[in-house]
């Protein structure tokens, strides 16, 4: 059986101060059966009434559709943190497609929540099976008590005029803020003398246009009338004069019959005033609604808008969606996913933020650049079709350095401090001949390879726009094989490669956020900072094919990290593996050559003697020292991938034996 508004929430009996054999059972809608309230206004206040005011059913309305429309799922928590959508738990289903066989999970939202917003309480009984909630039903607040009962909270309503109670674990309780915790305040009933006053003003507008444009004046009649021709008389003006038909008609009077008219304008009685205050005074006080969402347009600048829609969500919204997710939290959750917290409730609150096309474009293209979706995820953001496994990587900017590693430092530069890094092309004077000219090939080589990769990239996505991705496969494939094609050997050869596959994937991520008419500008700007990938490439070749040996006069210094250096420096790769944090690439690659026992070059001791000086300031964080909180903090694993104090010690000695010969 459906409501007066519609929503069939459960048959129930009436009251037992009220029930008689001809009203047993009806279908029980929005109004349920509470009292009505004389407002001091003179305005009668029930649910049907109250929500004949247009901006109270205004704020009624917005807020139970914004919570019903809010995605409200189950989520699974996830080893590494995450969480993901539990669609195998019952409660997922109840709260995202139907609540029970009649009502779906929109409208039991919508219904429950404008049944609290009025009354202070809404409540839904639990239907398990075998422990599994399977079902949602609607219960009347009006016809609802709470009882603690045993050491529980029981609810009591009657069914076929009999009693029924129900634990409070199988029952579904939305309250407002109420004086104990258990129930909430009877919102209608507390204020039926605010609503009162706006109720009215609304009542004298319909009564006033409705008995005519003109108030009611006094017929002065000379000499003295019978009682009948005064009831005829007066008959005849109404039917003149009365109604919205017979409004700026002209009347006619006989027998010297004038019309004195004691009128008070509208607006000398405020009453559009009036009305406008109760908007902004009374039900944007009780909703929490902003006035300009409930018709008041005495606040609609821009700024006022924004600033008042992000107080809708914050203030007005947010205690409701709390209120629901801990809700069902407690009662559709185990007790056992509730001790182990492998379960949550929540809405998304994402899906509130609305914004333009751009701004949400804008949005997504910062997610993607910084590797915090890939691109898969930032078209499903736009309803767009998957990219397949190609969409699936995720890119973040080659020049991207962390803040205080080597690389940044060594960007900014140390006056201090003159610091070559080892990974520099560049060498000592006492080079031989053929090492320099080794030297100068491959920078020259790696140099003009780049600036052709550069310029290509930029004139391919100028005149094959539209078959961008296609020619960028071709182009990578052709340079990493003309690059350097006297270097043969496997490492040489693979460090191009991983070159040429790096800038693919950055051409490939400009592609997706471009069209055709930004592509050009797009990738001339992102090709613009690939001068460090520049150097890197050459600094790699150079080591790889061993340019960088220690000058001759350093003969007889031995640049092999001894055994503690190499425990050391396998010890932090061994945590960077457990925990995944602490270092940079810069220091992992560091310590693969010091665990390995690999000789390294003047300029790799003269970078740890560096490295070690700026970050002994890192050992009196917390976590640095076995039995702290949080140890090994991130410090504590790059300072054992630089070779820790071994390490120091080591390299601070072959720094004094360099100096001596320098000399």
């Amino acid at each position: 059986m459906s409501g007066d508004y519609g929503v069939t929430i459960i048959a129930q009996a009436s009251p037992v101060a009220a029930r008689s054999e001809d009203h047993l059972w009806r279908s029980i809608s929005l109004g349920g059966d509470y009292p009505a309230v004389r407002a001091k206004s003179g305005a009668k206040v029930t649910t049907r009434t109250a929500m004949g005011y247009p901006p109270l059913w205004r704020a009624v309305n917005l807020i139970a559709n914004s919570v019903a429309g809010l995605p409200f799922d189950v989520f699974r928590r996830q080893r590494d943190g995450g969480k993901r959508v539990d669609n195998r738990h019952p409660a997922q289903r109840l709260l995202e497609k139907s609540a029970s066989q009649f009502v779906s999970a929109y409208t039991f939202r919508r219904t429950m929540t404008a049944l609290a917003l009025l009354h202070g309480n809404s409540y839904a009984s639990i239907d398990r099976v075998e422990g599994r909630p399977v079902s949602l039903s609607i219960w009347n607040p009006a016809q609802t008590i709470v009882r603690f009962m045993d050491g529980e909270i029981w609810y009591v309503t009657y069914f076929n005029n009999q009693p029924v109670r129900i634990n409070s674990r199988d029952m579904l309780h939305i309250r407002g803020l109420g004086p104990d915790g258990i129930i909430g305040w009877p919102v209608l009933e507390l204020m039926a003398d605010a609503l009162g006053v706006g109720m009215a003003a609304q009542e004298f507008g319909a009564r006033f246009f409705g008995s005519g444009s003109n108030m009611s004046g006094l017929l002065m009649i000379p000499g003295a009338f019978t009682e009948e021709k005064i009831r005829n008389t007066i008959a005849a003006w109404n039917s003149m004069q009365t109604g919205l038909t017979n409004s700026h008609k002209v009347a006619l009077l006989q027998e010297g019959v004038k019309f004195q008219q004691l009128q008070i304008a509208p607006e000398q009685a405020q009453f559009l005033q009036t009305r406008e205050h109760e908007i902004r005074a009374t039900v944007a006080n009780i909703t929490g609604v902003p006035p300009h969402m409930l018709g008041d347009s005495t606040r609609t600048s821009h700024n006022s808008l924004e600033a008042e829609g992000q107080s809708y969500l914050d203030y007005c919204l947010q205690p409701w969606l709390k209120t629901w997710e801990m809700e069902c939290r407690e009662k559709l959750l185990t007790q056992q996913q509730q001790d182990n917290d492998t379960h949550i409730i929540e809405f998304n609150r994402e899906a509130l933020v609305q914004m333009s096309f751009e701004s949400k474009i804008n949005g997504i293209y910062r997610q993607l650049e910084a590797g915090l979706i890939n691109h898969n995820e930032g078209r499903a953001l736009l309803n767009m079709p998957s990219l397949g496994e190609d969409g699936d990587a995720r890119y973040r900017p080659a020049n991207w350095m962390e803040i205080g590693s080597p690389a940044e430092e060594m960007q900014e530069g140390e006056p201090d401090q003159p610091d070559t890094s080892e990974d520099s092309p560049e060498d000592s004077p006492e080079d031989s001949p053929a090492m320099t000219a080794l030297r100068q090939m491959i920078l020259d080589g790696v140099q003009r390879s780049c600036e052709f990769e550069q310029s290509k990239a930029i004139q391919t996505a100028s005149k094959r726009p539209n078959d961008f991705l296609q020619a960028v496969e071709a182009l990578c494939e052709s340079w990493a094989a003309n690059t350097l094609p006297g270097l043969t050997a496997e490492a040489v050869r693979a460090a191009i490669s991983a070159h040429a596959e790096q800038s693919r994937r950055a051409l490939v991520e400009v592609a997706g956020h471009s069209t055709a008419d930004t592509l050009k500008t797009h990738v001339a700007e992102a090709v613009s900072a690939w001068g460090e990938r520049v150097s890197g490439l050459a600094a790699t070749i150079c080591r790889l094919v061993a340019v960088k040996n220690a000058p001759a006069k350093y003969d007889g210094i031995d640049f092999t990290p001894p055994a503690g250096v190499r425990k050391e420096a396998q010890q932090g790769l061994d945590w960077r593996r457990e925990y995944g944090r602490g270092g940079t690439e810069v220091g992992i690659a560091r310590a693969r050559d010091l665990s390995n026992g690999v000789e390294v070059s003047p300029e790799t001791i003269k970078r740890m003697v560096s490295y070690f000086a700026r970050h002994e300031v890192d050992k009196q964080g917390e976590g640095w020292s076995p039995g702290e909180e949080g140890y090994p903090s991130n410090g504590r694993i790059a300072w054992a991938l630089w070779g820790g104090d071994p390490g120091r010690s080591w390299a601070g000695k072959v720094q004094k034996q360099m100096k001596s010969r320098d000399k």
